[in-house]
C-alpha cells in the first residue's frame, strides 16, 4: 500500500539532491565541459526538467506519479536533418517497513543518491546515446 507522506518525502529528497548535484556539475569545470552546462526547472505539479545549455539539445523530464517516478529523455540532433530521440522509463516506488525504495525496470533497488545519478547519467554519457 502506498503512503502519500512517504512518497512526498521521497520526492522532496530527490528534488533537493537533483538541485544540489546539478549545481555541483555546473561548478566543476570538467563536468561543465562534458555536459555543456545544465539548467534546472521545478514546478508545483511534481515535475523536474533538466536541460542541456549547448548542442546537441537534451531534456530530461522527471514526473512524480502515485506509484512511480517517470523519466523521459529527449535528444535533438541537428545536422543535414534534425533527428529527435525520446526514451521513457519508470522507477517504481516501493514502501515497506524499511522506508521508501525505488526500483528500475531490471528490478534493481536504488537509493535516492543512486536514483539521482540514474536520472542525470544521459548528460554524462551523451556520446553513447547518439549511436
Amino acid at each position: 500500500m502506498s503512503n502519500p507522506q512517504q512518497i512526498a518525502a521521497l520526492w522532496e529528497d530527490l528534488k533537493d539532491l537533483v538541485k544540489s548535484v546539478v549545481e555541483e556539475m555546473n561548478q566543476a569545470a570538467e563536468l561543465r565541459h562534458r555536459t555543456g552546462g545544465l539548467d534546472l526547472d521545478f514546478d508545483d505539479t511534481g515535475t523536474i526538467v533538466i536541460s542541456k545549455r549547448s548542442l546537441p539539445r537534451m531534456y530530461v523530464t522527471v514526473n512524480l506519479r502515485p506509484a512511480a517516478i517517470d523519466i523521459g529523455t529527449r535528444m535533438i540532433f541537428k545536422g543535414t536533418e534534425s533527428v529527435e530521440r525520446q526514451l521513457w522509463e519508470s522507477l517504481f516506488i516501493k514502501i515497506d517497513e524499511g522506508g521508501s525504495k525505488l526500483r528500475n525496470k531490471a528490478g534493481e533497488a536504488l537509493t535516492v543518491d543512486q536514483a539521482v545519478y540514474y536520472i542525470l547519467r544521459p548528460f554524462l554519457h551523451l556520446g553513447t546515446l547518439m549511436n
